[in-house]
């Protein structure tokens, strides 16, 4: 792939033509980088109106774990910080992980019921989904969700003894979209062709500057900055494994360098393109420099931020 990869690239050099010229190494900027941007989803607090029974009070929670039957979610709360319970290097957003953790760490009911003799009636002989808590100072809550009653409410049954009814928006506020609860790194950057004082790409060892008065070629790299988003993450702490198999090392990705005027001061911004994402070739592996997460971008993108059609060259190469 990486023979591949780098002749696809050979096929696009005739652009260089089109460039000030080409030159064996790439000059770092001096200037300030471009600050990366941290995006965040919305927080929603928890809304308890018309649950007026409170059954939990937890303040000194240990680890928070919920699942579907197809997703499990599992955090570690040490030291007044929220921990994926995987890898707690990943950054989670502390404001919204809390205020969902607290739909059930500070639960409120609807109405408690009797145990019932036959729990399949309710849903809660497997449940819908399951929650596990622990606090150190209540010990711990194994949590059945099963189904919803004649109001829309749904049955709770907690550690085999008690049952209540919720709300729906208690249920609903369980996250199963991992990304929504991290802190993401991006690029929130709108440039235009004006802005940008100098761009170069680096492709192995050859770098190439692109000519800034070529009117046509900043309008499509200032279309690539200005449009630099991820459609998702390949990875939130990427290993050098991760970096390997996307081709984001030193010796296999593609740089691209520019400086660029950001509210009237010179910026510099890397960013780093590796192989194709998916088998279509429709997004691509995009690291910036100084994230440790790889983002997905679509293709289209990186050709306007490269001014070069990566798909169609490596059509090329492998015909």
């Amino acid at each position: 792939m990486k023979r591949m990869k780098y002749a696809a690239y050979a096929a696009a050099a005739m652009l260089c033509l089109a460039m000030t010229g080409c030159s064996s190494g790439a000059q770092e900027s001096t200037a300030p980088r471009v600050e990366i941007a941290k995006i965040q989803d919305e927080v929603i607090e928890p809304n308890t109106e018309g649950a007026d029974i409170q059954v939990l009070n937890l303040e000194n929670p240990i680890d928070y774990s919920y699942s579907s039957s197809n997703t499990d979610m599992t955090f570690d709360y040490k030291d007044g910080v929220w921990l994926d319970g995987m890898d707690a290097s990943i950054p989670i957003n502390q404001e919204k992980l809390q205020a969902m953790a607290d739909n059930f760490l500070k639960l409120h009911a609807v109405s408690s019921l009797e145990m019932p003799e036959n729990l399949e009636d309710y849903g809660l002989n497997r449940g819908t989904y399951t929650l596990y808590i622990t606090d150190s100072e209540q010990g711990s809550f194994d949590m059945v969700i099963g189904n919803q009653d004649a109001s829309g409410n749904y049955y709770l049954m907690i550690n085999d003894e008690e049952v209540y009814t919720i709300l729906p928006s208690t249920v609903e506020s369980m996250v199963f979209d991992y990304e929504t609860l991290v802190i993401r790194d991006g690029l929130d950057l709108q440039v235009t062709a004006d802005d940008i004082e100098s761009a170069s790409v680096t492709i192995g060892r050859e770098t190439r500057s692109y000519n800034t008065s070529d009117a046509e070629a900043m309008a499509k790299i200032a279309d690539g900055i200005s449009n630099l988003k991820a459609s998702a993450y390949a990875s939130y702490n990427a290993t050098s494994q991760e970096l390997a198999s996307a081709e984001l090392t030193e010796d296999t990705r593609v740089t691209f360098r520019a400086e660029v005027q950001v509210n009237g001061e010179t910026r510099s911004l890397v960013v780093y393109i590796g192989t194709a994402a998916d088998v279509d070739n429709s997004q691509r592996y995009v690291q910036i420099d100084g994230s440790n997460m790889i983002m997905m971008v679509d293709t289209p993108v990186v050709n306007n931020l490269l001014n070069m059609a990566i798909d169609e060259a490596e059509t090329e190469a492998e015909e």
